[in-house]
């Protein structure tokens, strides 16, 4: 029965979306009045709404061939950004240029969007959010749940344009606006132009193919800098060490031996030329690092609550020293991902890209995670942790950390009043915030 709902779903979806694409809001109205006076009239001998019938349907046939007269000759060249911010608008430059015959009236553009529809097995595994809190026959229909995973899987909300007059092969550039939803790649087909017709029924738009890729970063909260009580720690083979395996130092400079320098230091081939002891200075092997650890541990496959996590991340890795300190980011996904920033290491935008694609993992223990972040706790001198879930395992890395002094800084992400109000009173010993999908950017300033 659900498969056959699914086809039903899918074939309605793709008629919503081309009416949309040649109708108007008030065409639409026309549609709908020309089928309600169908019904009504069908009768003529006894009513005169038939009449109401014949003259909506001829307008909007109208409507309907005199759109079909607009086909546009121009060259675009659309100057998209590599990445954008989800929640942000973005601004881009257009270049239009009227290759045709006769000058464009009327016409606007936008970005083709495609829309992502989920296949069968996606629709049958996924499970809403509160889906359980419907009505029995909303769960077996499913409807509401087709429409979340429709709207989650729609990254950008594209926003029409007009276009001023464009004379006969005159050249112009316009700004076009863009709205990303959500974070994740996204792949642009073209762009659209489209006309309405005089009467304001029907539209007819038209694809120009000139197909790009976006990326769409996690949204971005006003985290404060967090400041641990932790100091510095040894670091062998210094800033450069903090991210490689081995000995390899940062080396900075040449100088004269002092007496209880390493012995291996020794620059031999400087020393035999200068005739007096050289060695090799390297950068200072004591600075801070922190680890930022990230729970992807869930059996959903799109999660609210991981999405708050995620933007929670990327915002307390953007708001760090990254001069004088390392930040290393801790998740697991199909294998355990370490990602280092900071210290003169260019990596803020490499590990933006990283949480833009990182997705929820279902199918390992939260013991990866847990043994990961255990084999670098002796060097972290502070570590910030995100959870979406409090079970005994994440309690026990909590402890764990708690019991070696290791300065720590620990937020749940829950999804609603009644679960916050449950983990309040069951983990109230812990030193651990409790934060409410949704309300992540109105209280993250007490972190």
């Amino acid at each position: 029965m659900k498969r056959r709902l699914h086809g039903l779903y899918v074939l309605t979806e793709g008629l919503k979306n081309r009416m949309s694409a040649r109708f108007t809001p008030l065409g639409k109205v026309f549609l709908l009045l020309a089928a309600l006076t169908l019904l009504f009239g069908i009768n003529v001998e006894r009513t005169m709404i038939y009449h109401i019938f014949s003259l909506t349907l001829m307008l909007l046939a109208f409507s309907f061939v005199l759109s079909l007269r607009f086909s546009p000759s121009l060259r675009i060249r659309r100057f998209l950004p590599a990445t954008c911010v989800a929640g942000r608008e973005i601004r881009y430059r257009v270049r239009l240029e009227n290759t045709g015959t006769g000058s464009l009236r009327g016409v606007y553009f936008r970005e083709a969007i495609p829309a992502r529809l989920p296949d069968w097995h996606e629709f049958a595994a996924a499970r809403e959010e509160k889906e359980e809190r419907r009505n029995m026959f909303d769960r077996l229909m499913g409807y509401y749940r087709w429409l979340w995973l429709v709207e989650i899987g729609r990254k950008i909300l594209p926003v029409e344009q007009p276009l001023p007059n464009l004379p006969v092969a005159a050249t112009q550039e316009i700004e076009a606006t863009l709205l990303p939803l959500r974070r994740g790649a996204v792949h642009l087909p073209g762009a659209v132009l489209g006309r309405v017709d005089p009467f304001g029924l029907c539209r007819r738009e038209v694809l120009h193919d000139d197909e790009c890729n976006l990326l769409v970063l996690p949204r971005i909260y006003a985290v404060p800098q967090l400041l641990f009580r932790g100091g510095r720690k040894y670091h062998r083979g210094g800033i450069t060490a903090a991210r490689e395996q081995g000995d390899s130092g940062d080396f900075l400079s040449l100088r004269e031996y002092v007496h209880g320098d390493p012995i291996k230091h020794m620059d031999w081939k400087a020393t035999a030329r200068s005739g007096r002891p050289i060695v090799k200075q390297f950068r200072d092997e004591f600075f801070s690092r922190y680890g930022l650890v990230l729970d992807s541990f869930t059996e959903k496959k799109y999660s609210s609550v991981f999405e708050e996590a995620v933007s929670l991340a990327a915002s307390v890795m953007l708001a760090q020293d990254s001069f004088n300190a390392v930040l290393d980011l801790l998740f697991v996904e199909n294998e355990c991902v370490t990602c280092t920033v900071g210290g003169g290491i260019d990596g803020q935008q490499r590990m933006m890209e990283i949480l833009a694609a990182v997705s929820t993992c279902g199918d390992k223990p939260f013991s990866e995670l847990a043994a990961l972040v255990r084999s670098h706790a002796a060097l972290l001198s502070g570590v910030v942790v995100i959870y979406i879930d409090l079970d005994r395992e994440r309690r026990d890395l909590l402890e764990y950390l708690h019991i070696r002094n290791i300065p720590l800084k620990a937020v749940l992400l829950v999804e609603d009043d009644e679960t916050m109000a449950r983990e309040k009173k069951k983990h109230h010993d812990l030193p651990l915030q409790i934060f409410k999908a949704g309300e992540v950017e109105a209280k993250i300033g007490s972190l």
